[in-house]
């Protein structure tokens, strides 16, 4: 028994490289999640590589992670359940990985979750509920994808710090959206075509200007650029509209 418990300390996936609880399989031309990564592993690097689908329950005995990255794979969509048993997870990047769709409560057990990368994916809009477990986020990027309105639930993450919504399709944002987030340190609001026709637009008008400081652009880092929300078809600042 104890040759077997030697060997499954050290096991390792074929492909990949494993020192202490983390397993790097980043960039290793996969198609599919390898088999044979240790359960106590903690670290899970899984980015950058050919990944077309998981398959349910692939996770299932990872239940000591903290840190998934999948990111820049070819995953399109997520099976129901799939992270169900990482509830210690902290950080989970699924950017970059052709997803179109997510299915309903698919991060539901990930009550320890605090950064959540949604990213330049092909999102237009998420399932209700999607963020009402996730009280302990605290970065939360959803840039670059095709959201044409604000998804629901990101009002009650109280504790969040980093907020990304910028390239996407919004319009406005709901009349008290931001109110509760008052952790805020970084928001990000430009590439979108805000509609400053429109009266909706005075939420977001009043919150950037109380918020000036913590209002960003991207450019290769984040640079504080209150004016970076523009009105669409124009180059007015969503902050000037009167």
């Amino acid at each position: 028994a104890f040759g077997a418990l030697v060997q499954s300390a050290v096991a390792c996936p074929a492909r990949c490289s494993c020192s202490g609880t983390t397993v790097d399989c980043y960039s290793r031309s996969l198609a599919s999640v390898p088999v044979g990564i240790p359960n106590n592993a903690q670290i899970l690097y899984l980015h950058v590589n050919q990944i077309t689908k998981l398959e349910p329950g692939v996770f299932d005995s990872l239940t000591a992670l903290t840190y998934l990255s999948l990111h820049t794979n070819q995953l399109t969509a997520l099976p129901e359940g799939v992270f169900d048993k990482l509830g210690k997870l902290t950080h989970l990047d699924l950017h970059k990985s052709q997803l179109t769709t997510v299915p309903a409560g698919v991060f539901n057990r990930l009550v320890n979750l605090q950064n959540l990368f949604l990213n330049q994916n092909q999102l237009s809009a998420l399932p209700a509920g999607m963020f009402d477990r996730l009280v302990h986020l605290k970065e939360l990027y959803m840039c670059c994808n095709k959201f044409t309105e604000l998804p629901r639930g990101i009002e009650r993450l109280t504790q969040l710090t980093h907020l990304a919504l910028d390239q996407n399709q919004l319009k406005s944002i709901p009349h008290g959206a931001f109110d509760r987030l008052s952790s805020l340190t970084l928001a990000y609001f430009f590439g979108n075509p805000w509609d400053c026709e429109c009266r909706d637009i005075m939420y977001l008008r009043n919150w950037v200007a109380d918020h000036t400081s913590i209002v960003m652009r991207w450019d290769g880092k984040a640079v504080n650029d209150p004016d970076s929300a523009k009105c669409a078809g124009t180059n007015t600042p969503v902050r000037a509209v009167t």
